[in-house]
C-alpha cells in the first residue's frame, strides 16, 4: 500500500466518523471525482467501516446490569463462604463472539494510532517510497511527482508558510504548480533546488555520488543550503551536476537522451551499440541486464520501443541479434557474439 492510499483510507475513516474539517471533506471529494477506482474503494472503506460499528453496537454490554449481577455474586459467596469465578463459560459462540470483538476493536485502535500520527499531528509529514515500480503522486499544492523505484519523497500534509518544501532521495520527475508567492523548495541532501513553477528531473544518486539536475522547461536556481547566496541559474534543456563533497559545480547543455526513461520507456536506438541499448534498457525497467560477452557489446542495431514489457523488449533483442537470454534471479543475462 503507498502512502498516498494511506491517507486518503485515513481520510475516509475521519469522514465517516464525523471527524473530517470541511477542507479535508473537499479534499476527499476531488478525490474520488478523479477516476471510478476511487469511488469503488470509498465503497469498501463504508462498508468496513458500517461492519465493525455493527459488530461494536451488537456486543455492547450493559455495563450496570452486569455490576448488579457481580454484586449478586459476591453477596452469595460471603454468606455461603466460598469463592466465585467471574469467568463466562466458554462456549463455541462465546469465542466467537469474543474473536470478533477482539477483531474490531484492533482495526479501530489500528486506524485510531494512524490517524493520530499522520492527520492529527499539525506538525507529522507524509513519506511517499515508490518500492517495487514507478510511483505518481500529487503534493498538496497539486504540483505532480514521478518516483522511479527504490526513490521517496518527504512533505508535510499542508504547506504552511512563504514556502513549499519537500526533501528527495533518489530520482523524480517534477511538475511544479505555479505559485509566485510561495517558491518550491526541494532539498536533496544539502542542495537546494528553487523554483516557482517548472518541469524539471533530479537524480541525487548520479555516478561519483554527485546530484544531477536537468531542467526541462521554465527556471530554476540551485545552491547549498550553507551558501544560499551563490545560486547557479539554469536555462531549459541545460544540466547541472553538483559534487556534494568538493562542493564542485559541472554545467552542460548536452544531457542525457534517455534519462527520464524510467517514466516513460520510450527508447527509439538508431544504429546504436548493443551495450548501451542494454544500459537503457536495464534504466527503463529498473532491472539488472549483464552482457555476459563484452565483446557482443560493439553490434549495432536501429529499433524503437514504446510502453513495452521487459519480456517484449528481451525477446525482440534476441531475434534481431540472435541473442541469448536467460534469467537468474532477478538478473538477466544476455549472450552473443562479437560483431565484426
Amino acid at each position: 500500500m503507498n502512502a498516498e492510499n494511506t491517507y486518503y483510507e485515513l481520510l475516509m475513516s475521519r469522514y465517516f466518523s464525523g471527524e473530517a474539517s470541511g477542507d479535508e471533506i473537499s479534499e476527499l471529494s476531488a478525490w474520488l471525482d478523479e477516476n471510478l477506482e476511487h469511488k469503488e474503494q470509498f465503497t469498501e472503506q463504508k462498508k468496513i467501516f458500517d461492519a465493525v460499528n455493527e459488530e461494536m453496537i451488537e456486543q455492547q454490554v450493559d455495563l450496570d446490569a452486569e455490576w448488579e449481577v457481580i454484586r449478586g455474586k459476591i453477596s452469595s459467596s460471603e454468606e455461603k463462604g466460598r469463592k466465585v469465578s467471574f469467568a463466562p463459560k466458554e462456549t463455541k459462540q462465546n469465542r466467537n463472539i469474543i474473536w470478533r470483538v477482539a477483531a474490531a476493536v484492533t482495526v479501530l485502535l489500528a486506524i485510531g494510532v494512524l490517524l493520530r500520527f499522520v492527520v492529527f499531528r499539525p506538525d507529522s509529514d507524509i513519506k511517499v517510497v515508490a518500492s517495487n515500480d514507478v510511483m505518481e503522486t500529487r503534493l498538496p499544492d497539486g504540483s505532480q511527482i514521478s518516483l522511479n523505484q527504490g526513490s521517496s519523497i518527504t512533505y508535510p500534509k499542508e504547506f504552511a508558510g512563504n514556502k513549499r518544501e519537500v526533501e528527495l532521495e533518489g530520482e523524480a520527475h517534477f511538475q511544479v504548480t505555479h505559485d509566485a508567492s510561495k517558491p518550491f523548495i526541494v532539498s536533496a541532501g544539502d542542495l537546494r533546488v528553487e523554483v516557482l513553477g517548472t518541469s524539471f528531473y533530479i537524480n541525487t544518486h548520479a555516478p561519483g555520488g554527485k546530484v544531477q539536475v536537468i531542467l526541462i522547461e521554465g527556471s530554476v536556481a540551485a545552491y547549498y543550503k550553507d551558501s544560499p547566496e551563490e545560486k547557479t541559474i539554469m536555462k531549459p534543456g541545460e544540466q547541472v551536476e553538483f559534487s556534494p563533497q568538493t562542493k564542485e559545480i559541472a554545467s552542460t547543455n548536452q544531457h542525457e537522451q534517455y534519462f527520464m526513461v524510467w517514466k516513460t520507456r520510450s527508447m527509439k536506438f538508431e544504429n546504436e551499440r548493443l551495450d548501451r541499448v542494454i544500459y537503457t534498457v536495464s534504466r527503463a525497467y529498473n532491472k539488472k541486464i549483464t552482457l555476459t560477452n563484452p565483446a557482443a557489446g560493439n553490434c549495432r542495431l536501429t529499433v524503437a520501443f514504446e510502453g513495452q514489457t521487459l519480456e517484449s523488449v528481451l525477446k525482440v533483442l534476441e531475434s534481431t541479434l540472435d541473442l541469448k537470454v536467460t534469467q537468474r534471479g532477478d538478473e538477466f543475462l544476455v549472450d552473443g557474439k562479437a560483431c565484426e
